[in-house]
């Protein structure tokens, strides 16, 4: 009798030994661990090399203030990373773009949700843009008409979802379409010829300080390039007074520098909410925090600023809290149902 008690105390020693390690140790590893990292998933929105190389440094920094292991992804298009949310098992946080955000919710059933909007340069929306050649002439969406339009991926808000609500409704109809992939492959394609105009990602015109010290700042409604490009005199408004225009052109300077002496902007549709850093419903929420307040930190750096606000990345200048609310607006315009809450 006491050898058959001693064996039971022993076996359920073990259980419980074995429970311990499903939990906490070795079979059940907490989120964030070297055997079950975060899953970091980021869009292929521009430069693909140069996003995984600022993935990179934002998940090195990570680790370096938190210990968390994180493990950072490009997703290979816009649809790649919609499935990646889908089937999440509450180890995903990511960064989609709006209309990936939208669709991420709607076949999660709500299963995601965002914690940081993008702030660009002190603007939390930005539009999209119908870009053309300046020697084409176009100066609306009805010149577009019969024209080659060049967009990045059919997931894309700026290039082509808010684009293509626009010309449905004002009955346009493009000749063609060619789809290159990413918003910068965009802008060297139209530079290139293969198209008549291109649609991607807009921003406001930004004023100088001193102009911004008195609350002059551009704001919807506004020319898109204003105090860029001087439509009087068809030309570039002299450098003391110009603005700095950090829209889809900047981004192609190096190769293209009369890029905006060769493209302009024939319409804009939006405003469009800025991006998301989104997480699954089930991230545990101590790791959340933990791993927001770094990324917080992170672009309040000078090293962090610059790979965060880089034009071939993703162009945050910071970040602010937001909940599911705040893409109502854009629920309304791409046609998504707006949550009962």
């Amino acid at each position: 009798m006491k050898n058959r008690a001693t064996r039971r105390l022993v076996v359920a020693m073990v259980a419980l030994a074995v429970v311990g390690l499903v939990t906490g140790g070795v079979l059940g590893q907490e989120l964030g661990t070297k055997g079950k990292p975060i899953q970091m998933l980021f869009p292929p929105s521009t430069n693909t090399s140069v996003i995984q190389d600022s993935a990179n440094a934002i998940v090195d920094f990570v680790f370096q203030e938190t210990g968390l292991y994180v493990v950072p992804k490009v997703a290979s298009d816009y649809a790649a990373l919609v499935e990646a949310f889908r089937t999440a098992q509450g180890d995903v946080v990511g960064i989609p773009t709006t209309s990936q955000y939208l669709e991420i919710f709607k076949q999660t059933n709500g299963g995601v949700y965002p914690v940081m909007a993008a702030v660009r340069n002190g603007y939390t929306f930005y539009f999209s843009s119908f870009y053309a050649l300046r020697s084409k002439g176009y100066t609306s969406i009805q010149d577009l008409a019969g024209r080659i339009w060049i967009y990045n991926d059919v997931g894309s808000a700026s290039g082509y979802k808010y684009p293509k609500v626009a010309l449905n409704e004002a009955g346009i109809k493009p000749a063609s379409v060619v789809e290159t992939g990413g918003h910068t492959a965009s802008m060297v394609a139209l530079l290139q010829g293969q198209g008549d105009f291109c649609t991607s990602y807009g921003s406001p015109p930004l004023a100088p300080q001193c102009l911004k010290d008195q609350g002059i700042m551009w704001d919807w409604g506004d020319d898109p390039e204003l105090m860029v490009w001087d439509r009087w005199n068809n030309t570039l408004v002299r450098d003391a007074i110009r603005w700095r225009c950090e829209d889809l052109r900047f981004s192609v300077l190096k190769d293209y520098p009369d890029a905006f002496t060769k493209v302009g902007i024939a319409a804009v549709v939006g405003p469009i909410p800025n991006d998301c850093m989104a997480f699954v419903s089930n991230f545990p929420a101590d790791v959340r925090d933990k791993l927001v307040a770094a990324l917080v930190k992170h672009i309040s750096t000078p090293a962090g600023f610059a790979v965060w606000n880089n034009a071939k990345f993703y162009q945050w200048s910071g970040m602010q809290p937001v909940t599911d609310e705040y893409y109502d607006i854009a629920r309304k315009a791409l046609g998504y149902e707006v949550p009962k809450r």
